[in-house]
């Protein structure tokens, strides 16, 4: 019995120190470091946003003006149908985690989306367009102008060349050819190599099909739509030492979102994502060939995208909106968002320079660059205070270390599952499989990027700034939901 107490003492004081120790972690996790501080802009108030709304609505919202001309050419756009299946205007009941998936930076659809618009606007003709995509297209233009549509599984070669073997109108069957790859499988959860074989086969060896297709066809451009969380570096949370104040990695400054390694194992990267994305963009990169004139280049957008023009649930307020709010710890931290019309007109400037300025084999992060970051809090203030009565959002405090906590136990699960007892145990649905430890290194930091190397070679200026990017965003989905409204309201013939 004598031996109880001392190993009663020591286990007590293992617990007590286990306890304060994730106190500390969660307090310092939501506090804002000084040098965060200094990183992003001053905290959007009420009034702000309010008069911003109110400038917005009185001004024209033309962003043809900012485009390069038009080019004369024909486009092949992988992932340009710029539709998200499943969005709804009503909360979501699904879980809070969720919505973090989406704190990458890729959009399928998104991204090529909007480049299929601009090139329409631009005054591209539209015979000389392809969009790819395993969805059809929603957006205005592209639907308008009949613009045509092939399902192709990028995955596969022989489904890729068949993209390219079809005969072009005879008007534009001439044209010089420029392929954008904005085509990606994003999930910011995972980072095991068992969750490995569908980035390898989509994000990698979909980028290889597009790029030897592209070649063989005679394309003298190709931009792929990389990413910036290629750069991010993968967080220590419960592993850094007790008297550090916070975890490495926890605050990053990223100018152009280059990987430290590119072919650096997984365990380097923030993710299985990340890790694809940053193989895939040296692949691209590395293809380019001034001799061969076949010219290539990527664009990394961070740190994630967001952007209107159709119900996108990949973007990130439209997503708020879909779900009413969340429960969020993330309020305080640094956040810095690119509107998906910016990323197309990263897209276009690049073609429009990689022959005339000899920019062929690069990559450039870009970025709302016309502001600095913000927070979360503001674009959190920005939807409750803004969003249509009918659909409130509303954002109710969580402690961040018990979800993270979770999250390992998640991965254990996830892991086994995808491996040796993957007849055994079920599936977890696709919210909780979300929730791993890798989906924290997108979330739980404070993270900038600079963009310089866009702005002086590309001449990219990011025409939107956030608020105008967000104040598009929830004018449509009020319209939107008044039109359902006032449609619910008339009588049945």
């Amino acid at each position: 019995m004598a031996l109880l107490s001392p190993i009663t003492t020591i286990l007590s004081s293992i617990v007590v120190y286990a306890i304060w120790w994730l106190y500390r972690l969660n307090r310092n996790i939501t506090s804002i470091p000084p040098e965060a501080l200094q990183l992003s802009g001053e905290p959007w108030t009420n009034d702000d946003i309010r008069n911003a709304w109110n400038k917005f609505e009185r001004v024209e919202h033309d962003f043809t003006k900012y485009l390069p001309p038009k080019q004369n050419r024909r486009y092949v756009v992988f992932g340009g149908s710029g539709s998200s299946p499943n969005s709804s205007p009503h909360p979501s009941t699904e879980a809070p985690w969720t919505v973090l998936a989406h704190t990458t930076d890729c959009m399928t659809g998104l991204v090529g989306g909007w480049i299929v618009e601009h090139l329409i606007l631009r005054g591209e003709d539209p015979r000389a367009i392809r969009i790819v995509d395993l969805a059809a297209p929603r957006r205005e233009h592209a639907v308008k102008e009949h613009v045509t549509h092939i399902k192709a599984d990028i995955s596969d070669a022989a489904s890729v060349d068949s993209v390219f073997s079809l005969p072009w109108p005879k008007e534009v069957a001439d044209l010089p050819l420029t392929v954008f790859h904005t085509a990606a499988y994003i999930q910011s959860g995972h980072r095991s190599k068992t969750s490995l074989p569908i980035y390898l086969r989509v994000n990698i060896q979909g980028t290889r099909n597009v790029l030897d297709a592209a070649k063989a066809a005679g394309c003298d451009i190709l931009i792929a739509t990389s990413s910036a969380s290629i750069a991010l570096k993968a967080q220590t949370v419960f592993s850094f030492l007790p008297w550090r104040r916070y975890p490495d990695g926890f605050i990053q400054v990223h100018d152009n979102a280059e990987a430290e390694d590119y072919d650096a194992p997984l365990h380097r990267f923030a993710g299985s994502y990340a890790w694809s994305k940053a193989r895939a963009d040296k692949m691209v990169r590395d293809a380019d060939d001034k001799k061969a004139r076949f010219r290539t280049g990527t664009i990394r957008p961070g740190h994630t995208i967001y952007g209107h023009g159709d119900e996108n649930e990949n973007s990130l307020p439209t997503k708020y909106l879909i779900r009413g709010g969340l429960p969020t710890w993330l309020s305080n931290f640094a956040l810095q968002l690119v509107s998906a019309q910016n990323v197309s007109l990263a897209h276009l400037l690049y073609e429009s320079r990689i022959h005339s300025h000899d920019l062929g084999g690069q990559g450039y992060a870009i970025s709302d660059a016309a502001n600095p970051p913000i927070r979360y809090a503001d674009l959190e203030r920005f939807l409750e205070l803004l969003a249509h009565p009918a659909t409130p959002v509303r954002w109710r405090y969580v402690p961040p270390v018990p979800i993270m906590l979770l999250a390992y136990l998640n991965e254990v699960y996830v892991t086994l599952q995808h491996g040796y007892l993957s007849s055994i145990l079920p599936r977890l649905s696709p919210d909780l499989e979300l929730l791993q430890p890798a989906m924290f290194n997108c979330a739980n930091m404070h993270v900038v990027y600079g963009g310089s190397r866009a702005r002086e070679e590309l001449g990219y200026r990011s025409t939107h700034t956030t608020l105008e990017g967000l104040y598009l965003i929830v004018k449509e989905w009020n319209d939107n939901v008044e039109a359902k409204i006032a449609a619910a309201k008339i009588p049945p013939l």
